[in-house]
């Protein structure tokens, strides 16, 4: 029995792991210009030619990166969402966190000239004041999955609407920004990845150390009070560190939704009641989910590139409509 409860886990990190080297690789050749894996060892060891070294290492290696490390941020954040608040429903994309974020970027590119590391603080405000704004409307004390889903679509529906008012009034820069409205991993670079880079890894260490009190929410509040934890403390810094997550995200690549619902649902399905497992599992899931879907974005209308926010989308919506009508579906007797 104890074989079998450490063994299931392994296997599943190991065949997680292996699929997402894999996609990785894929992601490293596939692109207007073909690469092959005989030409990305020749690159790593700098005997390749000077184009396909730039192509690889300063294009394609460095979006594959964001795209695996934002997908695990938005994947572990959905969890969290879903852990502390108890409600399958709650992700960044459906509380209004990350319309506001991108709300928040638009108005500060539209009426000021900020710095690029002005963003994701711009960005962590309006999701805070989104996210806050969803969880008032719901009911503090009872959040049932509905009411949540309900007000941050309000909320969502506001934000879409006031950062459409912007862009209105934004001159030039309209079609750059209605693009990266739709959230996209082209373009960005070793810079980008950079400046997110500790905006990511910070929270996602603080997760790793505090992993006690995240377990220890699942539990009733009376429980969980008992065994000596600070339950709407801890829930506050949870929550905070999601939104951190998925707001400095939002900052350099725009809106992605959807994969912080998806990937945890998948990985609480995969590890049932192991909950130890529930955010590492996310994260790879997350990281797995973006990258397949920048790879499909970068290939279904070739030549052309589509927004992978919009393959997301695509992939997320028939998930909420199946978790809503499971939810409300009549029950047998």
């Amino acid at each position: 029995m104890a074989n079998d409860a450490t063994l299931r886990p392994a296997a599943l990190y190991g065949a997680t792991v292996s699929f997402l080297a894999l996609l990785f690789v894929v992601g490293l050749m596939m692109g207007s210009r073909w690469i092959s894996p005989s030409q990305i060892l020749a690159a790593l060891d700098g005997s390749s030619d000077l184009l396909t070294r730039i192509t690889l290492l300063e294009l394609r290696l460095p979006r594959n990166l964001l795209g695996l490390l934002g997908g695990a941020a938005l994947g572990v954040a959905g969890a969290i969402m879903q852990g502390v608040t108890r409600n399958s429903l709650s992700s960044p994309g459906l509380t209004g966190v990350i319309a506001s974020a991108a709300l928040a970027v638009v108005s500060l590119r539209t009426l000021g000239s900020p710095g690029a590391m002005w963003l994701p603080l711009m960005a962590l405000g309006g999701g805070l004041l989104g996210g806050a704004l969803t969880f008032a409307i719901a009911g503090r004390r009872k959040l049932q999955p509905e009411r949540v889903v309900l007000a941050g679509i309000a909320v969502t529906s506001l934000a879409t609407a006031l950062t459409t008012g912007l862009l209105l009034v934004s001159g030039a820069e309209a079609a750059e920004l209605y693009y990266w409205l739709a959230g996209s991993l082209m373009g960005r670079g070793w810079l980008q990845l950079q400046m997110v880079l500790p905006w990511l890894l910070l929270p996602l260490f603080a997760l790793l150390v505090t992993q006690r009190p995240f377990r220890l929410l699942q539990l009733d509040d009376d429980l969980a009070q008992a065994m000596g934890l600070a339950v709407g403390l801890w829930r506050l810094v949870f929550l905070l560190l999601a939104l951190l997550l998925a707001a400095a995200l939002v900052a350099f690549t725009g809106p992605i939704v959807f994969i912080g619902l998806v990937a945890p649902h998948i990985a609480r399905r995969m590890i049932g009641n192991q909950i130890q497992h529930w955010l590492p599992l996310s994260a790879l899931l997350g990281g797995l989910l973006l990258l397949a879907a920048d790879i499909l974005a970068r290939q279904l209308a070739f030549p052309q590139e589509l927004p992978v926010g919009m393959l997301t989308a695509l992939i997320g919506a028939p998930w909420l409509i199946y978790l809503l009508n499971s939810r409300t579906s009549p029950r047998s007797a």
